[in-house]
């Protein structure tokens, strides 16, 4: 019996590997063609802004690499950047493949700047604006355009339109439209865009609340514009600006705006009772405001002795010499009598605690001199009281009422806390 040829293969189970069909090629082929175009327009995309020499390699008519290559070129002062007839080539080669070109426009523009052809410069940008809202560099232009026509509405115009294209250009942006804040006739005209409350508004009042040498006129903003625009990202505009106002020394302004903001109460101003409301610390420093700086912790805790009231507790790092707590009063001129209840743990025997009621922001002369209106030291003792008149005198509309510490340098920390406050009218003057 003959053994099987491993070798031989049945012709029945015989397969031949199947042959492409040419429209197989074909469609492979495209398709190869078609994932290299991808990638290539992708790499173009990618370069045409950031290395328009790189995007043109790959496609020597993308209409934004050409627009942005022309550009640098321009900015460099390159020998042909202002040849008409050169920047004409590429807006036309630009056009051809993008007709909706603004930056194509901005461009023609930016190559008259050397020449005396301002109007037809202007005329240029204005299309630039109109075609594409979205070119930041025709909307710095035709802000300064703007402002050198001393035209406010049209440069507030375009401030709102840059900054909503890009917040990279808020760095650029917020510095000078902080210094316009200072104008009356640019706080007027602001007013429209408090109202319409743009994306940007928020992040440029915090800023300029922060930044600006003259807080005033914020508080002027917000005055004549009908208070902050609405919402969770301005809802602590006040408490910065009242902060930004107490440490610029503008204490009338300060308390003006304080009696502007909505829930405010007056009397506020006139109270050195320990409560929630008078230590809330988003009406600080109208409001009671304790010091949490360098060798002191400051609480604003419940009392367990008297409804509805709180105590300031303050731990201090022995050695500490400085503030505990301040607030603001506006009391008018008159005699009154500040009380005050305290008290001290783990404390030596020469520390003390300092009250002073002062003029807010006095610095000698008239009838005030600069001198506080009561200094008043207390050795620190377990319990301790106080009881002290003073005058407001007539060109004292702000006073200030800061409690400090003063402590010897030992291995422990000092307690204080105050534990109540409160200031009334005296009727008659003999009653000193």
């Amino acid at each position: 019996m003959a053994l099987p040829n491993p070798f031989q293969r049945d012709k029945p189970n015989h397969v031949r590997p199947a042959r492409l069909s040419a429209k197989t090629l074909a469609l492979g082929v495209f398709g190869a063609l078609g994932a290299i175009a991808a990638l290539a327009n992708a790499s173009v995309n990618a370069l045409h802004t950031r290395m328009p020499d790189w995007a043109l390699a790959i496609d020597g008519d993308d209409p934004v690499a050409l627009i942005r290559r022309a550009e640098l070129n321009l900015a460099a002062g390159g020998e042909d950047a202002r040849n008409a007839a050169t920047v004409l080539s590429v807006v036309q080669r630009s056009v051809r493949r993008l007709p909706i070109n603004g930056p194509a426009f901005r461009l023609t523009s930016l190559s008259r700047v050397s020449g005396d052809d301002l109007d037809a410069m202007r005329a240029q940008m204005r299309v630039s604006d109109r075609m594409e809202r979205r070119d930041i560099g025709a909307q710095l232009w035709l802000i300064e355009s703007a402002v050198e026509a001393n035209d406010v509405n049209a440069a507030l115009r375009h401030y709102d339109t840059a900054l909503r294209i890009s917040e990279a250009s808020r760095a650029l942006l917020y510095p000078p439209l902080t210094s316009a804040m200072e104008s009356p006739l640019i706080r007027e005209r602001f007013g429209a865009i408090m109202a319409s409350n743009p994306p940007w508004l928020a992040s440029f009042l915090r800023f300029a609340i922060s930044k600006t040498d003259n807080p005033v006129a914020l508080a002027q903003l917000v005055r004549t514009s009908g208070g902050w625009p609405e919402g969770e990202a301005t809802s602590s505009l006040d408490t910065e600006l009242l902060a930004r106002l107490a440490s610029n020394g503008d204490f009338d302004e300060a308390v003006a705006h304080f009696r502007r903001i909505d829930g405010a109460e007056a009397s506020l101003l006139t109270s050195l009772q320990l409560t929630d409301f008078s230590t809330d610390q988003s009406l600080a420093p109208i409001a009671w405001q304790p010091f949490q700086i360098d060798g002191i912790e400051t609480y604003i805790l419940a009392s367990g002795e008297r409804a509805n009231t709180v105590e300031i507790e303050a731990e201090m790092e022995t050695g500490y010499s400085g503030p505990v707590a301040r607030t603001f009063l506006a009391l008018e001129p008159g005699v009154y009598r500040l009380s005050a209840g305290l008290r001290a743990d783990d404390f030596s025997s020469s520390d003390q605690a300092r009250w002073t009621l002062e003029c807010a922001g006095a610095e000698g002369g008239g009838e005030s001199d600069g001198a506080p209106l009561l200094a008043q030291v207390m050795v620190l003792a377990e319990n301790m009281a106080l009881d002290a008149p003073f005058i407001v005198p007539d060109d004292c509309p702000v006073q200030l009422v800061t409690v400090s510490a003063k402590t010897r340098v030992t291995t422990r920390y000092a307690r204080l806390v105050i534990v109540s406050a409160e200031v009334q009218g005296v009727a008659a003057p003999d009653a000193l």
